[in-house]
């Protein structure tokens, strides 16, 4: 499977949305992906940061956005936090 599914935390809007990414691109690229459709999907309630970070929702790490997704710990069901 080229994509997991995971639970985003948008700190800015106070929601929660479950998405899939694709495993085989960057951190920082679905971190954009992400930004897009959040906004999308919020009605452009939510403005998009160029400095947005993702943070591993249970532990507070942040996950690393040079890393490809499928070589930084995400895995189906990871609970995330978008700040």
């Amino acid at each position: 499977m080229d994509k997991i599914l995971v639970s985003i935390y948008v700190l800015a809007i106070d929601e929660e949305y479950d998405m899939f990414i694709p495993i085989n691109e960057k951190v920082a690229d679905i971190i954009g992906l992400i930004q897009n459709t959040v906004k999308e999907m919020s009605g452009d309630y939510y403005q998009i940061n160029a400095n947005a970070l993702l943070y591993n929702g249970i532990d507070g790490n942040i996950i690393n956005s040079n890393n490809i997704v499928k070589f930084s710990g995400l895995t189906n069901g990871a609970r995330l936090l978008l700040i």
